[in-house]
This record gives structure tokens, C-alpha cells and sequence, in this order.
């Protein structure tokens, strides 16, 4: 939900009003990638220690226990709506941070094309060897199987043609 500047200002301090107006769009899009990512990590910050302070608060007016004793005059400082506020300029601090992304990431893709037709139009230019007759290598020895390896076990291939034979030997007497 938007909030009007006016309630950012009664809400926040100088410097966290100075950290939503960098998130606002011209200026952010003028600020540089580190400076970005800085952004980021201020009002993430600021906004969790608003979210606990505003949960610390609400507990104490629970008794369940937050510092000091909290009225109900002083447990709605604001603090949930400062960390709505805030949570609203972050994200458009990331929003900004993943369009920065995607848009760096396109120009990558697109300079990745630009190289495979270049190679691909220097490959056509290149020139290749004759298909001239070649002598044969000859056979190439193929490699044993697992298979293979185990019927070679003595005494196996007896055991198999035992089985096969009793196997045999139960089916005829049957019918």
C-alpha cells in the first residue's frame, strides 16, 4: 500500500527518509550497482529492527515479558507502519536490483550470439582438409561387460545348465 510522504516523514527518521527517497525511481536507477546493493542491505536492516522493536512492543503489552513496562499509550509508536514503509522501499530497492540483473544477464546473452555467428561465418570460411581415402585402423578390442565377466566364473556355467535341466525335468513330469 502506498503511503503518503507526509506520514513517511512522521514516521521515520531524517536518515531512514533519506534511505526511501534513494528507492524512489529516478534516483534509484542513477545510483550505481554497489550502491545498489547497499540501499538493499540499509533498509533491510532498518526494517528488521523496526519489525522486532514493534514485536518486543506488542509482547510487553502481552506480559509476556519485553523490556520495561509498555501502556498502551507507548506500545503504538509506529513501529509496524515505519516497517511497512520500509519494507515498501525495499522493495522497490530489489525490483531495481533484479532489472539491473536481467538486463545485464540479456546483454551477456545477446553478446554470446554476436561470438557463435562469428564463428560460425569464420568456420565456413575456413578452409578443410580434402576427404582423401584414409588407411583402416583395423578392429578395436571391445571391452568385457559385467555379464560376460561372471559366466566365466567357474562352475557357473554348469550350475546355470543344471537349473535349466531341473527346471525342465519339473515341467515334463507335470504333464
Amino acid at each position: 500500500m502506498a503511503h503518503p510522504r507526509k506520514t513517511e516523514r512522521r514516521l521515520l527518521t531524517d536518515s531512514e527518509v533519506e534511505l526511501v527517497e534513494k528507492s524512489r525511481q529516478p534516483v534509484v536507477s542513477a545510483l550505481g550497482d554497489g550502491e545498489v546493493n547497499d540501499l538493499v542491505a540499509q533498509l533491510r536492516e532498518r526494517r528488521d529492527r523496526a519489525v522486532t522493536i514493534a514485536n518486543n512492543q506488542r509482547r510487553a503489552l502481552r506480559g509476556k515479558g519485553g523490556r520495561g513496562e509498555v501502556t498502551f499509550d507507548k506500545a503504538d509508536s509506529g513501529n509496524r507502519q515505519k516497517a511497512s514503509v520500509l519494507t515498501d522501499a525495499l522493495t522497490r530497492a530489489r525490483r531495481e536490483q533484479t532489472r539491473r540483473r536481467t538486463q545485464a544477464a540479456r546483454a551477456e546473452l545477446v553478446e554470446n550470439a554476436h561470438k557463435a555467428l562469428e564463428l560460425k561465418r569464420d568456420s565456413k570460411r575456413a578452409k578443410r582438409p580434402a576427404n582423401l581415402p584414409r588407411p583402416n585402423t583395423g578392429m578395436t578390442p571391445k571391452e568385457r561387460t559385467r555379464l560376460e565377466r561372471i559366466g566365466s566364473a567357474s562352475g557357473e556355467a554348469g550350475r546355470v545348465t543344471k537349473f535349466v535341466a531341473v527346471a525342465q525335468a519339473k515341467k515334463d513330469s507335470r504333464g
